[in-house]
């Protein structure tokens, strides 16, 4: 899933909470469970190579983009309040995926980061079940959308 869908995921699941730490780790494990719905791009950074980098890169920055242009909408709106508890949340369900781009910038990449890359797809691949990015786009955006009406 992008960084949007995490996000507004973790809010989902930790708004019944005002403590920063329970939400940030509501947040974090939600990341692999909304990871194993099938969304589109549980491939898109194989194979491991350059170009793919900065693929990768571009699409974070677009996706980081829309992340804050949703959450500062929310916030704006009233659907999620300026607290410390939506924020460790958002940033909790976002952080699986920011703990792997060691992996992909270092061309040797140590144990521990391949034993987490590996694993973290296991939740990508649960299923078994690809989308392809077309189709995956359109998972994401309805479940954006019904994540949103959930915080309402």
């Amino acid at each position: 899933m992008f960084l949007t869908v995490h996000a507004v995921a973790g809010e989902v699941l930790a708004q019944s909470t005002t403590s920063p730490l329970t939400a940030f780790i509501i947040g974090f494990v939600s990341h692999f469970f909304v990871d194993a719905l099938p969304h589109g791009d549980e491939n898109i950074a194989e194979p491991k190579r350059e170009k793919y980098i900065h693929l990768l890169v571009g699409l974070a920055l677009v996706d980081l983009c829309l992340m804050l242009t949703v959450q500062g909408a929310l916030i704006w709106a009233g659907i999620v309040p300026f607290t410390l508890a939506p924020f460790a949340a958002a940033f909790g369900a976002m952080l699986p995926d920011g703990l792997q781009a060691p992996f992909f910038i270092l061309k040797n990449p140590p144990a521990l980061l391949r034993w987490y890359k590996k694993n973290h797809d296991r939740f990508h691949n649960f299923l078994g079940i690809h989308l392809g990015i077309k189709w995956g786009l359109v998972f994401q955006t309805i479940t954006l959308v019904l994540l949103i009406a959930a915080l309402r």
